[in-house]
């Protein structure tokens, strides 16, 4: 029964180790791929060639030495971690390996390899290997105090006399050139003594160029501590980076791809960059340096790779119209920014193109600048405001450059609305072919004025009504205009009117825009119609004009004949009297 128990015990005991001490082999293997979707130890030193995954469920610790043989990826799932601990190491066996310059050409900046040269006590040649399709021509090299060589072609020596001292080569070029592949020692006879990648040899002020055969690309977390190291891989996370008491070699620049992502760094040594800089961070994303002020518990390589660098990449104004200009002016972290451009046909436009700027460097010796600009309207004209119509531009005027990747530029802009439309007066029937009154009303809610247009319709028939052609107004912020027009309608019935603000056609899709405002409105109908005014009859007319001219003649003529006999009467009277004188 003892031995049972015994028994039973000892295999309890090896399922635990077997649980908690994993090969790559014996783990989940798909197709050269390995799941890691449950908690998962790599204690033994191994060779791995494949892929490895690591799910949102799966944790994998390593404390032991893996090795990459091949081209690999490790991914990490969101909620997925890995954990380097007590001593771990994962290194690539293809890695960048070249080194190139950075361009300084003073001697406290420039690029400089140190060749073991004491190593061999007799007179020797330095041969010079440039990367593949990287020619050595034009470039310099200085040995020592000796004046500088001019190098060219692919391969370049050098005769180093016999010292005690180890070599220095410095390098200047044009740009990052030269790129250094490899460096030979040879006799004076051409035997080789030793051969070096480039960066197996002490630098300064050189950048890593090659490529690393191992990628890891995180959306969860990856934890190093316990004086583990990563030697020649990519890193790229949009999760968590915690490193603390542990070495980063050749790695960098560890990319943040997010701005949730975060990395923290403590009791750190960091060295070997592709590029300038150490880690690249996103707008928001957060970075930890140190547990100092000074943050010198974090170790770098030299004073010219800096510690970070923080980027924006395809960041855009957003502007309500089209071919808005506009400059940005200000500072960046390397000094003065001058940028200008104008909205597209989306009223989109990128700064700086859409391409990666620069926003913020956490420079080598601890000092942080950061981007400082402003963003100002150049010209923000459309329909409603017109250079000549005394109204200014749209559009804030100035606005702080943040490092948000949309920025709204959609402020101070006339917004207009309709408050009323309607037949004046109180006829239930309008008579065809007369103009009649319409009074509008037309708010601006906005911010700016504008100088606007409308135009109407029949709203029964969609034909366009007569008003005397467009209607102009001006309108102010915070105002409400009344105004007043004539509508003429030639046909008889039932007929409203509808009206509609004339978008400015700079406004993006502005047939369909919403951004100023605007719309249309509609009167109720009423009945037009055609009215027969009834002819005079002037027949009676007549008759009584000719009645009153025959009475009147007969008067007349009666008049005539009285008068006629007395004045007959009196020339007879008169006769006789002046006969009778005569007598």
């Amino acid at each position: 029964m003892s031995r049972t128990l015994a028994l039973t015990q000892t295999l309890v005991i090896l399922l635990s180790v077997l649980i908690f001490t994993v090969n790559p082999a014996s783990a989940d293997n798909h197709e050269n791929n390995i799941i890691i979707d449950e908690i998962v130890e790599w204690a033994n030193d191994q060779e791995v060639s494949g892929n490895i995954h690591i799910t949102s469920q799966g944790e994998l610790t390593i404390s032991a030495l893996i090795t990459f043989t091949s081209v690999s990826l490790i991914e990490i799932d969101e909620g997925g971690k890995l954990n380097l601990i007590n001593n771990a190491e994962i290194i690539s066996d293809k890695r960048a390996s070249s080194l190139k310059t950075l361009g300084f050409t003073d001697e406290n900046n420039r690029s400089k390899i140190t060749i073991p040269t004491s190593n061999y006590l007799e007179e020797m040649k330095i041969v010079i290997i440039a990367e593949e399709g990287a020619l050595l021509n034009g470039s310099l090299v200085y040995v020592d105090d000796m004046d500088p060589l001019v190098m060219s072609g692919e391969v370049f020596s050098i005769d180093i006399p016999e010292g005690e001292q180890d070599t220095q080569l410095g390098f200047t070029g044009y740009g990052y050139f030269p790129i250094i592949n490899s460096i030979i020692l040879e006799t004076t006879s051409g035997d080789v003594i030793n051969e070096y990648k480039a960066n197996d040899l002490p630098y300064q002020n050189m950048l890593l160029h090659g490529e690393n055969g191992v990628t890891i690309n995180s959306a969860g977390i990856i934890d190093i501590s316990g004086d583990s190291i990563i030697k020649g891989l990519d890193i790229s996370s949009s999760g968590e980076i915690k490193i603390k008491d542990s070495a980063i070699q050749d790695s960098c620049p560890i990319i943040l791809t997010d701005d949730q992502a975060s990395i923290t760094m403590e009791n750190t040594e960091i060295s070997g960059s592709q590029d300038d800089y150490y880690v690249q961070l996103q707008p928001h994303s957060t970075i930890n340096w140190g547990i100092s002020e000074e943050s010198n518990d974090v170790a770098i390589k030299g004073t010219l790779i800096d510690r970070w660098e923080r980027i924006i990449t395809g960041q855009s104004l957003i502007f309500d119209s089209i071919g808005v200009s506009y400059t940005v002016t200000g500072n960046s972290p390397e000094g003065a920014l001058t940028l200008s451009n104008f909205s597209g046909n989306d009223g989109i436009s990128y700064i700086n193109g859409g391409r990666a700027r620069v926003i913020e460097i956490g420079w080598a010796n601890g000092v942080i600048t950061r981007e400082n600009a402003t963003i100002e309207i150049v010209e923000y004209r459309t329909a409603w405001n017109v250079e000549g119509s005394g109204i200014g531009n749209y559009g804030p005027a100035s606005v702080p450059l943040t490092w948000d990747k949309e920025i709204d530029m959609t402020a101070n802009k006339p917004v207009i609305e309709w408050v009323a439309l309607t037949i004046s007066g109180e006829e239930e029937i309008i008579p065809t072919g007369a103009s009649h009154q319409i009074s509008a009303v037309l708010a601006n809610r906005g911010t700016e004025s504008a100088n606007l247009f409308f135009d109407c319709y029949i709203t029964e028939t969609g034909l366009g009504a007569d008003i005397g052609g467009y209607q102009s107004v001006k309108i102010d912020p915070g105002e409400e205009v009344p105004l007043y027009f004539g509508w003429r309608n030639n046909a008889p019935g039932s007929f409203g009117l509808t009206c509609t603000i004339l978008t400015p056609t700079q406004l993006v899709d502005y047939e369909n825009s919403e951004a100023f405002g605007g719309g249309e409105i509609s009167t109720s109908s009423i009945t037009w119609e055609d009215i027969e005014e009834d002819s005079l009859n002037m027949l009676p007319i007549f008759i009584v004009i000719l009645i009153i001219i025959i009475s009147g003649g007969v008067y007349f003529v009666q008049n005539l004949s009285n008068d006629a006999e007395e004045t007959a009467g009196i020339l007879e009277e008169y006769k006789k009297e002046i006969g009778e004188d005569e007598d």
